[in-house]
């Protein structure tokens, strides 16, 4: 399970780093579920690899735990970093937000939590990829539900903008 175990740290420590430099840094909302989708597909197809190449064995009742307390533990930080974010509104009328120091210790802990979850039940990190995919689609739905009741009305352009943008590149 070493090289599984490898790449899984490789891609996690990557998304993580472009994830969380850009969550410290302004921007627009949006909420694009594909790629969130292809983060989680991804880390399915890893953990699909563990059983099929590397034999890794759970029983029923530990994935029953584990994956539920993985699952719980990844929304529950997704929740709480989308709460430390700062919201407002530009100049142009669009909701933007920020995260801040308390969005990377959520992060930190989020992660930290998850990984000791993650060795107990496979002795490795192999649903790592799946947790960031599912804890990334929290903290995004989080951002936006808090958006929507605090902004309804500016989130109106944001969407009209998303919507527009997602036009644009299925033209070319």
């Amino acid at each position: 399970m070493g090289n599984l175990n490898l790449v899984n740290w490789v891609l996690g420590a990557w998304l993580l780093i472009v994830v969380v430099k850009r969550q410290l840094e302004p921007r627009v909302i949006r909420f694009k579920v594909n790629f969130f989708t292809l983060i989680i597909l991804l880390g399915v197809a890893s953990i699909g690899d563990a059983f099929q190449k590397q034999h890794l064995q759970i029983t029923p009742t530990q994935a029953a735990i584990f994956g539920s307390l993985s699952l719980a533990g990844a929304l529950v930080f997704g929740w709480l970093r989308a709460q430390s974010y700062h919201l407002w509104v530009n100049d142009q009328g669009l909701v933007m937000r920020q995260g801040n120091w308390l969005t990377l210790v959520w992060w930190l802990i989020g992660i930290a939590v998850h990984l000791g979850v993650d060795h107990l039940w496979t002795g490795s990190s192999v649903t790592l990829l799946l947790y960031l995919g599912v804890t990334l689609l929290a903290q995004r739905g989080g951002v936006w539900c808090l958006a929507q009741r605090q902004y309804p009305v500016a989130m109106q352009a944001n969407q009209v903008r998303q919507a527009a943008s997602h036009h644009e590149r299925h033209q070319r």
